[in-house]
């Protein structure tokens, strides 16, 4: 039988931080705090950015925008959120999501069930290492995660943004 996770207070500024060249995932909520049903990062995604668009097989994504403005697409709607909106994104769904803003944005993304907050966590080394792209999708197939590439150049044109 699996300890129930007890309570836990994390305060601003405090968790476990990766860093995805300048995207900013703070871990708040992992695995081990929900019993698995549940992960809840802080995003801060800088300037002028595309977060890579992709679709995950195992979880469904929620997104609440705490500050600035993103854009999104989501299957084949393309859409502005800012402070205040939430986003819902279900498994099996491609989505992406930019700043095209002059200054950082920043969202609280909760996934359920977790487990995909060590995908970050892995991720980050094999990018700093430039590792084959190979060793990248692998990871992401790994993880349910379908990586999609045919979206980036448009939405790069499109909003100013680059990976």
């Amino acid at each position: 039988m699996v300890d129930a996770p007890g309570p836990k207070r994390v305060a601003v500024g405090d968790g476990r931080t990766v860093q995805l060249f300048g995207v900013r995932f703070s871990y708040k909520v992992e695995s081990s705090d929900s019993g698995g049903s549940l992960c809840v990062l802080e995003v801060e995604i800088p300037p002028r950015t595309l977060v890579k668009p992709h679709s995950h097989s195992r979880e469904d994504e929620y997104t609440l925008v705490l500050d600035g403005t993103v854009g999104l697409r989501v299957g084949d709607t393309y859409d502005e959120a800012g402070p205040g909106d939430y986003l819902v994104k279900p498994r099996g769904t491609a989505h992406a999501m930019w700043n095209a803003g002059a200054t950082p944005a920043r969202v609280v993304e909760m996934l359920a069930p977790a487990g995909l907050e060590e995908y970050f966590a892995e991720l980050a080394p094999i990018l700093d290492r430039k590792e084959p792209p190979a060793t990248y999708y692998g990871l992401a197939e790994r993880y349910g995660i379908t990586i999609v590439d045919d979206w980036i150049e448009e939405i790069e044109q499109r909003y100013g943004v680059k990976l």
